[in-house]
């Protein structure tokens, strides 16, 4: 089977840019050989076997970025919910009077070439199995089975992702009670009750020999990163609930604006998956006129996501162009691009 794969000049996306590239290319693959060989799957089921598909390139990476690109809904942003046996997908419609623009930090973000992303994923499942917090999950849980932050939330009776790191009574929070803070050794993992089994379970093949963890950043970062979520999702339903809500508009966007604001410190303070070229660009991009600027995909490089009012768009991009791209000889004008929510992907025909 031959197939042709448009690139950049052809409506393509940038590789390597933070922007599902990649998950696209996955996607698109599918269906095509669904196509040619009369296989019937669901959109549901087929999201969840195109994430798997994906890891066999060595990625741990989740399900969202195939969700989006088969279950999308034109002119609606998706939240995703990871429930079992398929994702369960709630769309929200986006105030009219704001567009994300995307701008490339010229850096390339190749996860499949680095151990960054692995080494996220596997603090994060290795801060979900410490036996401190495992323990009073245990009964719940069997050994054997395999526990994200997600099920250790849910399991430990916490209706938010917020509640997880929300301080109590005592000062302390379910994460700083239960995940030591810092950078540690594996020998603290095993001092902690972190058996070799296990942590050789979360650690893929790329980063079998990683020796130093930071467990409770990437978990804060994770269940406050999920929050931001859900109060993103609250407020633009809140918003379509009373219409466009014109006379309050810019309110509203400062709101949204500074939720993303939050996720990009958290991403650089907690996960730190950024870099110099990112945060300068975002930087810019919230100077020029951006209510919220942060990275989107792994990090590392790549782009940036900004949300800006839509009739000061051409204005927001001019700027950047001057102020970010400047800088670069022979900037390319596709590196900086307003994107709209879209409709799914499917076939077309062509006569």
């Amino acid at each position: 089977m031959n197939v042709l794969v448009g690139d950049v000049e052809y409506g393509g996306l940038w590789p390597a840019a933070g922007l599902s590239s990649s998950s696209a290319f996955v996607v698109a693959s599918a269906i095509t050989i669904m196509q040619m060989s009369g296989l019937q799957i669901s959109r549901h089921e087929l999201a969840g076997l195109c994430a798997q598909c994906e890891q066999y390139i060595g990625v741990q990476g989740g399900g969202m970025d195939q969700a989006v690109s088969i279950l999308a809904v034109e002119n609606n942003a998706l939240l995703i919910e990871f429930t079992k046996p398929f994702v369960t997908i709630n769309p929200i419609q986006l105030p009219s009077d704001i567009v994300f623009v995307i701008a490339h930090s010229g850096v390339h973000a190749r996860k499949a070439a680095t151990s960054h992303y692995n080494e996220r994923v596997a603090e994060c499942r290795l801060a979900a199995r410490n036996p401190s917090l495992f323990q009073i999950l245990a009964p719940k849980y069997q050994c054997g089975t395999t526990i994200n932050l997600s099920d250790a939330q849910k399991l430990y009776g916490s209706l938010t992702p917020g509640d997880m790191i929300r301080i109590k009574s005592d000062g302390l929070s379910i994460v700083t009670k239960h995940l030591p803070s810092g950078i540690i050794s594996r020998e603290n993992l095993y001092n902690l009750g972190l058996t070799k089994t296990i942590i050789d379970g979360c650690l893929t093949e790329n980063i079998k020999t990683m020796e130093h963890f930071n467990l409770r950043d990437r978990a804060e970062h994770v269940y406050s990163e999920a929050e931001r979520v859900f109060d993103f999702y609250n407020l633009c339903k809140k918003i379509s609930g009373h219409g466009d809500l014109e006379t309050n508009s810019m309110d509203y966007m400062q709101l949204l604006g500074d939720l993303m604001n939050q996720s990009q410190l958290s991403c650089v303070n907690l996960y730190q998956c950024s870099c110099q070229e990112l945060d300068k660009l975002i930087t810019i991009c919230r100077s020029a006129g951006a209510f919220g600027s942060r990275l989107t995909g792994a990090g590392w490089g790549g782009c940036t996501v900004s949300l800006v009012k839509k009739s000061d768009a051409d204005r927001f991009i001019e700027k950047v162009l001057q102020e970010f791209y400047g800088t670069i000889d022979n900037t390319d004008n596709r590196l900086i691009f307003i994107s709209q929510p879209g409709r799914p992907a499917g076939i077309m025909f062509m006569r």
